[in-house]
């Protein structure tokens, strides 16, 4: 069983759970576990291992940057620390407990799977094939080193062991799948009645002037005009600094040689190979024989035997692309750098699949590309890493001048050669056509220092080529709207209530007198409504809308109550009361439907049974939080 569950967690099934579970941890900073921390204050200890304040805080602002992504940084959420830090200390206590857990219980995760697993992450592959470049610049992204990254992988495959036993040995009985499909599938006979909330507005409705003013002195926040500002500032821009760089030739050339190796074409191969396959239960002289077999090969290709005519009887994995050596499978780069001209080929090269023999099909030399047929790119380069030492160079005096001399922009727009320029009047929480349109402008402008201290503000970095330093120009404080300009919107508002008031009253009434015998045809036509009938309807049927079908479906079985049973429900344009006659049980029309339905219960209970094993090993655990 546990050798099953290891080779699933190295195929499709790993690659849907366990990466959502590594992007998970290395979003609540578990990379900390491998980040020696001696002098750190203890937050919380899980069976004696420590976890630390700096691992904490690192978990903190991963999580706190999720949710912003998530949710914005307006979302309550994001500003609530105390929650945050609670939530990322259980995560990192969490994982410390099934990390033990799984170790207590024998689980073991190899150097080998560890690996097998990077090297089958699609996130790491050009072509197909795992890419060196391609991990490091992800893994720069993350703030992780390799040794981290495989740590986390390590950690990640150990605690989801159990959990692949136990989603793989769930099951359902036939009663339980039963039941579930009885439920899910079961369908209602409907009817209703639809009371638009218009019917009620077009009845004569009073609102008198002492309402409105009564409701405009309560309700004075809402009839505020935002708080505006406008604000003159200087834009310091990677673009205009490399418009204004123009290089000769000259300089262009010696640019060129001193980076001669970023112009020179590398070298490149095609190739192909021969997999003299050995399985993974292979005993010694079975490996044995493999190589004796590969090396019998690779004597008949010394002799002149065409490596194609040989390939035909063994498998590969080499498409005969051109690759440079980056592309090439790492296990056999440092053999395939040997091969220096078409035709040559590797001894046998032990890998976990068997022994490989890989051929140069066509091989290229590394060529330096002419200074003339490649001026416009040595150019752009040039500019663009002149630009951004330029960049780098004007932002610190940037910052420097206008902190220095807080109360003006002048100094710093005349000792850097940029323009002032103002933006259109804005308000904090809507975005503007100029630079008010960025949040962290409007943010900024707002802010204590800024607004009411009336200092310049700090670099305010919008992309990564534009840097911004404002002061406000001019403030326009909210101002309370007089009540003769608003008093229709209050009437009609205060109209509007009235009449949802009435439609609920209604509602209810009708509600009663239908439970109390009377005929819903007759009474809906008394007052002009129409008697809706849908017959026998699912609970995920688009034939009505959601908040009646919702309804319909958490009202009592007629059947036990021996009577149609009501119900009421708020609609976007009104109200409903709903009617339901009887109820049938659900069923499947073949035995396919009945095992997806099994197998979707089966993986309820297998979810259900972990949650269980967790909570199990979280009460067994010694844990003391010392926050």
């Amino acid at each position: 069983m546990l050798q099953s569950i290891r080779e699933h967690t190295q195929g499709w099934i790993a690659g849907v759970i366990i990466l959502v579970i590594i992007l998970s941890f290395a979003l609540l900073g578990i990379h900390s576990y491998f980040i020696g921390t001696p002098s750190s204050n203890v937050v919380a200890e899980v069976n004696g291992v420590e976890i630390t304040r700096e691992q904490l805080t690192v978990a903190y602002e991963r999580l706190r940057r999720q949710v912003q992504a998530q949710y914005g940084s307006n979302n309550p959420t994001t500003k609530d620390e105390s929650t945050l830090k609670n939530r990322a200390l259980h995560a990192l206590i969490d994982i410390e407990v099934l990390k033990q857990a799984s170790v207590a219980e024998g689980f073991r995760i190899s150097d080998r799977q560890i690996d097998n697993y990077l090297q089958s992450m699609p996130e790491f592959q050009v072509d197909g094939q795992f890419s060196i470049e391609r991990f490091q610049e992800i893994l720069s992204s993350t703030l992780l080193s390799t040794s981290e990254f495989l740590d986390l992988i390590k950690t990640s495959l150990l605690i989801d062991q159990p959990r692949l036993g136990i989603l793989f040995t769930s099951f359902a009985l036939p009663d339980e799948t039963n039941y579930t499909i009885a439920l899910v599938n079961q369908v209602r006979d409907i009817e209703y009645i639809n009371i638009p909330l218009q019917y009620f507005l077009l009845q004569p409705i009073n609102i008198s002037q002492e309402k409105i003013k009564a409701y405009y002195d309560k309700n004075q926040k809402d009839f505020m005009t935002p708080e505006q500002v406008n604000v003159e500032y200087l834009e310091l821009s990677i673009n205009d600094i490399a418009a204004k760089i123009n290089p000769t030739d000259t300089i262009l050339k010696t640019f060129y040689n001193e980076n001669i190796n970023s112009y020179t074409q590398p070298t490149a191969w095609k190739l192909a190979d021969i997999i003299v396959p050995i399985q993974p239960d292979a005993s010694p002289a079975q490996i044995s024989y493999a190589e004796d077999k590969a090396n019998e090969l690779v004597q008949a290709l010394e002799k002149g035997q065409y490596f194609a005519t040989i390939s035909r009887d063994y498998p590969g994995t080499l498409s005969g692309e051109w690759m440079t050596l980056n592309q090439v499978p790492a296990e056999f780069q440092k053999d395939v750098a040997g091969l220096t001209q078409s035709g040559q080929f590797t001894q046998p090269i032990k890998t976990d699949k068997g022994y490989v023999i890989v051929n140069a099909i066509d091989f290229k030399e590394p060529k330096i590309q002419p200074f003339a047929d490649i001026k416009n790119k040595v150019k752009e380069t040039y500019v663009h890493q002149h630009a951004e030492e330029k960049f780098a160079e004007l932002r610190e005096q940037l910052a420097n001048t206008t902190y220095e001399h807080p109360d003006s922009l002048a100094f710093a727009s005349k000792t850097l050669g940029l323009p002032i320029q103002t933006s259109e009047l804005f308000a904090q929480d809507k975005p503007g056509k100029d630079i008010s349109q960025y949040k962290k402008i409007r943010d900024t402008a707002f802010s204590r220092d800024v607004l009411e201290v009336q200092n310049n503000s700090d670099v305010v970095q919008i992309n990564p080529e534009t840097m911004i330093v404002l002061r406000v120009k001019s403030h326009l404080a909210s101002a309370l709207l007089p009540l003769e300009g608003i008093s229709k919107q209050i009437e009609d508002k205060l109209r509007t209530e009235e009449a949802e008031a009435q439609a609920e009253k209604f509602a209810n009434n009708f509600q009663a007198k239908l439970s109390s015998g009377m005929n819903p045809e007759q009474l809906a036509n008394t007052y002009g409504f129409k008697w809706a009938k849908t017959g026998y309807i699912g609970r995920y049927s688009n034939k009505v809308d959601p908040a009646i079908l919702d309804t319909a479906f958490r009202l009592p079985n007629p059947a036990i109550t021996k009577n149609v049973v009501y119900g009421m429900t708020r609609l976007p344009n009104g109200y409903a009361v709903i009617a339901v006659k009887s109820i049938e049980s659900g069923r499947v029309p073949d035995q396919k439907q009945f095992d997806v339905f099994s197998e979707q219960v089966q993986n309820s209970e297998g979810s259900l049974e972990y949650e269980l094993y967790k909570q199990s090993q979280t009460s067994a655990a010694k844990i003391n939080i010392q926050q």
